[in-house]
């Protein structure tokens, strides 16, 4: 199998950022780069030895690998002719979605990126997913040059992955920036809550998140419960509410066995 030597990039994103540098590093050439950002464009391209181009027929390589939202994905696919091999990183389109277009690929790094911040790509893992065996297999072959979490995943299941990724990663994040706002509003140190948020974190990876759960919803305790609301209002009310109660609720049906 003679595989993919070069890649050309749409997006200048984070996504597309981290792949293209850890691409590039991998020893696979980057053919080109195209954003709607001419100068992100060229500020990445200079970054992996390559080079920025004004229009997407402008590209070349063995694969253009599309790294934008969701919003835009599946129009500039199809923008693209189906002679070129195509890859798209989202974890929520499916290749039905593309209308059966050939050469169609799933390059799908479950991991949340940020341009500012470094991350181990080898512990990082892709799903893999082509509209063929061969071109799924040229796709794992690049993932597995950065990463060994690669895997096979149809378009049903990365959905699922998506969906559980959302859960874990932005609701947890958003539950962080709750904290630090409510910390904020009472001139109280934030820093202190990042050693709590570390060990959630380290006992996840050894124990099943419904036996690592802690807390006055965990032991039904409504009185605490009560006087948290109590200083809450608005959304933020009714998400400690709403996330109370099914906390109450899965582990009710446990502690009556």
């Amino acid at each position: 199998m003679e595989g993919i030597s070069s890649v050309s990039i749409v997006g200048t994103g984070n996504v597309a950022s981290h792949l293209a540098k850890a691409i590039s590093g991998s020893g696979i050439r980057i053919e080109g780069i195209f954003g709607r950002n001419a100068f992100e464009a060229s500020e990445l391209a200079e970054a992996c030895e390559s080079y920025s181009v004004n229009e997407i027929r402008e590209l070349k390589g063995d694969l253009i690998l599309i790294c934008v939202s969701d919003f835009s994905v599946v129009e500039i696919i199809n923008s693209i002719p189906d002679s070129i091999k195509v890859a798209y990183t989202s974890g929520s389109i499916g290749l039905s979605d593309l209308r059966g277009r050939k050469n169609t690929g799933v390059f799908y790094p479950l991991q949340t990126f940020t341009k500012e911040k470094s991350v181990n790509m080898f512990e990082v893992p892709f799903l893999i997913e082509a509209d063929s065996e061969y071109f799924a297999q040229e796709l794992f072959d690049i993932a597995w040059k950065l990463s060994h979490h690669v895997v096979f995943a149809n378009s049903e299941q990365r959905k699922k992955y998506h969906l559980a990724a959302v859960w874990m990663n932005n609701f947890t994040n958003h539950m962080a920036y709750q904290a630090k706002r409510i910390l904020d509003q009472n001139e109280l140190d934030y820093q202190l809550l990042l050693p709590l948020l570390e060990e959630t974190a380290n006992k996840l990876k050894t124990m099943n998140p419904f036996d690592a759960q802690t807390g006055p919803a965990r032991r039904n305790d409504l009185r605490i419960l009560d006087e948290h609301k109590a200083l809450l209002n608005g959304l933020t009310k009714e998400m400690y509410d709403i996330i109370s109660k099914s906390i109450i609720q899965t582990y009710l049906k446990d502690d009556q066995l």
